[in-house]
């Protein structure tokens, strides 16, 4: 516990002064966040936002992380966390350069992140074959060759659940944390990474928490999302991310199910989706909904822990 309390303070600090220059460069080269046209209209003033942290705070937890472990299985998920984390910077490249919030295609980023997908699923192979996932409370289910295509859905599911949750100040860092920081309770392989991540996600929050002076990026999203998938995903245990990221696969779900209904009856199960800009369309504020949404992701983790 010593080693992931060092591990967590030193990436902590270093995201935190980091991102300060970070935001500097930005403002003096008037580089900033557009904000979609289809969102609320509560953050139109947002716009000019320094954004894409994830380029520092991602690069900081990959080089921790290398510094201190450099186990077969951290370095797949330190090639995840490269992969997503680029996929993402082209996005928010895109978005800088064209000068509006749409980036890339969906289809292209789909395409990238199964690509990547694919590949980190081969590499778990080569290091731990199997085609079972693992169930909470014990036992597992056997999916043969199917695994691998499920498993590679999974990893892309997440980075893009962890992309959508990014959508109001401080959401996506606090539910990040609070859903893997009850992991250090207990003896796993993956829990130095966790620190790591869980540090230079709280030196983001000290920028990101409302009123955000900086935003996190696809650069980040993607890359925290396919992480954590692929930390899971080692050891067959995707089926746990029904609990250490519940909050993360509510928020991709509302998206799902408000386009699916609307598409098949024209109308619409939420105000607005992701399912935080339905409560923020109520009138809760976004302190309100990250905390909110945090806590239930720690309450989701916890009966996570209680089902090791």
């Amino acid at each position: 516990m010593q080693s992931e309390l060092f591990l967590f303070l030193i990436s902590l600090f270093v995201s935190m002064l980091l991102l300060e220059p970070f935001k500097s460069f930005q403002r003096r080269r008037h580089i900033g966040q557009y904000i979609r046209l289809e969102g609320p209209d509560l953050h139109n003033h947002k716009t000019g936002t320094p954004t894409a942290a994830g380029v520092v705070f991602v690069p900081v937890a990959l080089c921790v992380i290398a510094i201190f472990d450099r186990r077969p299985e951290t370095l797949i998920v330190l090639l995840s966390g490269v992969l997503f984390a680029t996929i993402g910077f082209i996005d928010d490249y895109a978005k800088i350069w064209k000068k509006n919030a749409c980036g890339i295609s969906g289809k292209a980023k789909l395409a990238f992140q199964f690509a990547a997908s694919a590949l980190l699923v081969l590499l778990i192979q080569l290091q731990n074959p199997h085609t079972s996932m693992k169930v909470p409370f014990g036992g597992e289910i056997e999916f043969g060759f199917f695994y691998y295509l499920l498993s590679a859905v999974v990893i892309t599911g997440m980075s893009n659940a962890v992309n959508l949750s990014d959508g109001v100040d401080g959401l996506a860092g606090s539910m990040f944390i609070f859903s893997l920081a009850p992991l250090l309770l207990v003896p796993f392989w993956a829990n130095p990474v966790i620190a790591s991540l869980c540090g230079v996600l709280a030196g983001f929050l000290w920028h990101n928490w409302y009123p955000a002076s900086v935003f996190m990026g696809d650069a980040g999203s993607l890359a925290l999302g396919g992480m954590l998938a692929v930390i899971f995903s080692i050891q067959g245990r995707e089926v746990f991310l029904l609990l250490f990221g519940f909050m993360f696969i509510v928020e991709m779900f509302s998206v799902i199910i408000q386009v699916t209904v609307y598409k098949t009856f024209g109308t619409r199960v939420f105000k607005m989706s992701p399912i935080h800009h339905h409560f923020e369309l109520k009138g809760w504020k976004e302190s309100k909904i990250a905390f909110r949404f945090s806590l239930l992701a720690l309450i989701a983790a916890i009966a996570g822990v209680l089902s090791w």
